[in-house]
């Protein structure tokens, strides 16, 4: 009965992976008509105002739009990695450079140990989940009177950790197991794949994700993932 409840499920995801598909597909070719005819206006009618204006929002709002088709995308079509070998802490420090843009709190990274090895991933997946985890945590901790974001580096002799640790808002009990089901969100514009797509690229990596919160008291995302023979 547990296998025919599974088998359901999976294919109940499999009908909707490819309905997003099917519907990116449809909505793409007439955003980029949009997107055109709006910037003729933009270069047009540049010198007035209100076109100016208006043009400008239109943009703003195809642009949230192709993120929002680019996630759903990547969420139809599987994970098919490019590997690379790289300096984790060098490649969190650019990460978090970027991150700090627009945010008025901490954002600071810590290693746990003296010298951590090279880790091979996938650098614009990975770069995705980080955004991904960082953005989620700016957002716990928006209304924090002093808002903190760590991410904390550290390795056993097997796996690479990477810990993302806000001190926000936090996360509900009853939905602490439900933050990773595709379409699931609290969040009144949110898609709920963020998060799934972000579960999907570190199972690529042959790692995992565990999810530590409590209501008010902040979150802790963190990352495991192997480190392969020869770093």
């Amino acid at each position: 009965m547990k296998g025919s409840k599974n088998s359901n499920y999976l294919k109940q995801i499999e009908l909707k992976e490819n309905m997003i598909a099917a519907l990116s597909h449809e909505i793409r070719n007439p955003l980029n008509t949009i997107k055109g005819a709006n910037k003729y206006l933009n270069e047009k009618f540049k010198d007035i105002k209100e076109i100016n204006e208006f043009t400008e929002i239109i943009n703003n709002e195809i642009l949230r739009i192709e993120r929002y088709l680019n996630e759903f995308i990547s969420f139809s079509r599987g994970i098919k990695l490019k590997l690379k070998t790289v300096d984790p802490v060098q490649y969190i420090k650019g990460i978090v450079l970027l991150a700090k843009y627009s945010f008025n709190g901490k954002i600071y990274i810590i290693e746990k140990k003296q010298k951590l090895p090279d880790i091979t991933i996938d650098v614009e997946l990975m770069r995705q989940v980080l955004d991904n985890l960082i953005l989620n945590a700016k957002e716990a901790v928006n209304e924090i009177k002093n808002p903190e974001i760590k991410i904390i580096l550290n390795c056993d002799n097997k796996f690479f950790y990477i810990e993302v640790v806000d001190n926000g808002i936090g996360i509900s009990k009853e939905n602490l197991k439900k933050v990773f089901y595709p379409f699931f969100t609290t969040k009144p514009n949110g898609l709920g794949i963020g998060l799934s797509i972000c579960k999907a690229i570190i199972s690529r990596h042959g790692g995992n994700i565990y999810l530590k919160s409590n209501k008010r008291a902040g979150t802790t995302f963190t990352i495991k993932i192997p480190i392969l023979k020869g770093n």
